[in-house]
């Protein structure tokens, strides 16, 4: 970012994927407070995963959140006045942004949901208010079972594990399910039955992302962004979480802002550990599941992030 630019707006342009652009506004966010810009976010110029498919430019951050400042995209590339935000800034976290303080407290002043998402989510948000004390489980598979370079996603043993320890300190009514594996859906209902209430997303059997897949259905991978934000706000206001490290459950711990009651992350090795080709990976995924998963340690890390009991 060399060569600033004397000049009070600055632009912030990424082609990623929901929550991974929304992590990287909050340190465009926090850069821009750092060295008084006013901030502006461009999700029209590059297209991001998730958007409204349209003949007319279209600002896809605007299609869910608030713009970031009180000037318009259109005005700022119009008077050509604008430094452009690129890269990531050095002091952004860049695995758990929600342990730190000072990420959370701007999200929390300076991104807001757009009218239409503010309404989608709020009637959620009651829905989920009649299931009385809820555990939010984000359970993570599909694409990331096979993600390079990304650490792999918890196993159903590791899962039912925890969910089973967090009931167990936890007077919990019901499980909120956000996953987008079918067959972890299929699995957790079979073992938990009636406690479990989920949402409407989508789900697949497939080891590759519902983005990238066809679908007839109108808007898809706009209707795509609007599930998985209301599931993290959805998760976010839950009494309790089980969750692997994914930007979803990142951004849901933002949003409950240390409020849980019982909070536990499994963390686990990464899934090109022993091979990065994708038939490596289904062969270490296969051995590791009934080894090293098993067992506490580096494969299967529990980090308990529950408030601690007084004494």
């Amino acid at each position: 970012m060399a060569g600033l630019k004397e000049m009070n707006t600055a632009v912030f342009r990424r082609a990623g994927a929901m929550f991974s652009n929304l992590w990287s506004v909050v340190g465009f966010l926090e850069w821009c407070e750092s060295n008084s810009y006013v901030p502006v976010v461009d999700f029209q110029t590059v297209r991001p995963t998730n958007f409204w498919k349209s003949e007319e430019a279209r600002n896809a951050w605007t299609d869910y959140f608030e713009q970031t400042s009180d000037r318009s995209l259109r005005s700022v590339l119009d008077s050509e006045d604008y430094f452009l935000f690129e890269g990531r800034p050095k002091g952004f976290p860049v695995s758990e942004y929600s342990q730190d303080s000072r990420f959370v407290a701007i999200f929390h002043e300076r991104v807001r949901l757009n009218p239409f998402m503010q309404e989608y989510v709020s009637r959620w948000l009651e829905m989920l208010a009649q299931s009385g004390s809820v555990l939010g489980v984000h359970f993570r598979g599909t694409d990331m079972k096979v993600a390079k370079s990304h650490a792999s996603p918890p196993t159903r043993f590791q899962m039912f594990k925890t969910i089973d320890e967090a009931l167990e300190r936890g007077s919990f009514d019901s499980i909120l399910l956000a996953t987008e594996d079918q067959g972890h859906f299929e699995a957790t209902l079979k073992r938990y039955g009636a406690k479990v209430v989920t949402t409407d997303s989508f789900r697949t059997r497939e080891t590759a992302k519902l983005a990238r897949m066809e679908s007839p259905i109108l808007q898809w991978n706009y209707h795509l962004g609007c599930q998985v934000i209301r599931d993290a706000w959805l998760l976010g206001h839950c009494d309790g979480l089980v969750s692997g490290h994914s930007n979803v459950s990142e951004h849901a711990q933002v949003i409950a802002r240390n409020s849980y009651s019982v909070n536990l992350q499994i963390r686990r090795l990464r899934v090109d550990l022993l091979d990065d080709r994708r038939g490596g990976i289904r062969v270490s995924n296969w051995l590791r599941e009934y080894s090293s998963s098993r067992v506490p340690g580096p494969d299967f890390r529990l980090i308990d992030r529950s408030p601690k009991s007084p004494g």
